[in-house]
């Protein structure tokens, strides 16, 4: 992907290009999130084990890191 001022974003013609590159997007999504889980939902559902909304935020977060997983891995034909 390239940028400018002009044209503004621009992807290349090459289609691994593009895979590469959302495959970075998903990576860097994937490292927030665990680290969002890890650091503060996890120990927010821990001292709060009655506390729904915790419960609630961290099964479907845990949900959403699995399938940016699920993307960083998977191989194209």
């Amino acid at each position: 992907m390239t940028f400018n001022r002009r044209d503004g974003f621009q992807l290349s013609e090459e289609p691994g290009v593009w895979i590469a590159y959302e495959r970075a997007i998903f990576a860097a999504e994937l490292h927030r999130m665990t680290n969002f889980i890890a650091g503060i939902v996890a120990p927010h559902a821990k001292r709060t084990p009655e506390d729904e909304w915790a419960r609630l935020v961290l099964e479907q977060l845990g949900g959403i890191r699995a399938t940016l997983e699920v993307l960083t891995r998977m191989e194209r034909p």
